[in-house]
């Protein structure tokens, strides 16, 4: 098929044809961006947590009476908890799954150029382990004795051991051992050395975004201050968590001179993790389907102008001997040309918008296949909005030739 005259045409109706591309190209900017970032939003909600979230209860008490013994109160909360029907076991923390947005970097090395490597440390005691029902991969796990507990002011030691996840050893180690290993969870500070490798679990959103979701440290020591004070992992019989809530909350009212600042099952905490982002996609996606609606009805609108403008052309080409299938080729070509256009201005409208969503994200959304699909759609899109009147243009009666004479 000579294309010559579909370009010679486009020419000759050049604003519409480059308002057209200007619309494909940024409905495509946008469509494609959205697309983009609920579809990594939707790979991050279908990772497994690692831990039993529907089942544990998260309770972040906060002293505003500072005359208070919070190292009293901790000792009291943890047995009468421990005491409660259906409770499997508590642990004290200084994070907790899911929000836990203290990164910190760790080192191999002391020297001042040792590659940094992004993780999260759970300061925890023995029973962190039972209540996230983690698995012990290698190595052993933290006991009663390797704890240290104690005010901040008053325990300036810390823990020299730690356990690390399944991922950070990787992350640290390749293929080599990790067990026995040193590292530093800080420069300058005291080593610490890696006695055991447990299961992997979901950490927080900062992490997630750097695609490392479950690299963490579990450091046997609880401490506390006035101004950081430590959350309650609470670890109930399947099920119960919900029930039970109110009845928890009641127990820690005891001790007085306090309120709950924060109060739910790890299952609201993940839900709550992906709100922001899900919502930002899904307004994305709302408007793109409205660009993507108006982009081809303004498509079939052009295409329809075309052939009233052009009914004695068409109607002489079947004069000529030009059958309705050759109709709808021209028609379905220029539009393919003019989709064609738009959407390699497209490409390049998203690449700027996914860049600028990425660098405030500090996450990669792109993805070469999201991207070549979302302009299939696309053109799929724009050739079922031209198929319509351009077979409308293919019905066109050879004899409107004679009728025009």
């Amino acid at each position: 098929m000579d294309i010559k005259p579909i370009f010679l045409s486009l020419k000759q109706n050049k604003f519409l044809t480059i308002l057209m591309v200007i619309q494909i190209a940024f409905t495509m900017g946008v469509l494609s961006s959205s697309v983009l970032v609920a579809t990594d939003t939707l790979r991050e909600w279908g990772m497994p947590s690692g831990i039993p979230h529907e089942d544990i209860i998260r309770i972040s008490p906060e002293f505003f009476d500072e005359t208070q013994d919070i190292g009293q109160a901790l000792v009291k909360d943890l047995e009468r908890v421990k005491n409660m029907p259906n409770v499997i076991n508590v642990a004290p923390s200084n994070a907790v799954p899911f929000t836990a947005e203290r990164m910190i970097n760790v080192y191999l090395a002391t020297e001042e150029d040792a590659q940094e490597y992004k993780t999260v440390v759970f300061h925890s005691d023995e029973n962190i382990f039972d209540v996230l029902q983690l698995s012990l991969i290698e190595g052993r796990l933290l006991n009663a004795s390797d704890v240290i507990k104690g005010e901040t002011s008053t325990t300036p030691e810390n823990a020299s051991q730690v356990m690390i996840s399944q991922d950070m050893a990787t992350a640290l180690f390749a293929d080599q051992p990790a067990l026995g290993q040193t590292i530093w969870l800080a420069k300058n500070a005291d080593p610490v050395q890696v006695v055991g490798i447990y299961s992997n679990f979901m950490v927080g959103e900062r992490l997630n975004a750097r695609g490392k979701s479950y690299q963490s440290i579990i450091r046997p020591q609880v401490k506390w201050d006035q101004s950081q004070q430590p959350h309650y992992l609470i670890r109930v019989e399947s099920g119960k968590g919900t029930a039970m809530m109110e009845d928890i909350i009641d127990v820690f009212y005891q001790e007085r001179g306090r309120y709950i600042r924060t109060s739910e099952l790890l299952k609201r905490t993940q839900k709550r993790m992906y709100d922001g982002r899900g919502s930002r996609a899904l307004t994305m996606l709302v408007i793109s389907v409205v660009l993507l609606i108006i982009t081809g009805l303004g498509m079939t609108g052009l295409t329809a102008f075309q052939v009233t403008q052009k009914r004695k052309q068409i109607g002489t080409r079947r004069a000529l001997g030009a059958k309705k299938r050759d109709i709808m080729r021209y028609f379905l070509t220029e539009n393919s040309i003019i989709t064609l256009a738009g959407l390699l201005i497209g490409i390049l409208v998203t690449l700027m918008i996914t860049f600028e969503l990425s660098e405030q994200a500090s996450q990669n959304f792109m993805n070469v296949s999201v991207l070549l699909l979302t302009g299939l759609v696309m053109w799929i899109v724009n050739i079922l909005a031209v198929w319509f009147p351009a077979k409308r243009a293919a019905n066109i009666d050879p004899a409107i030739v004679t009728r025009s004479a």
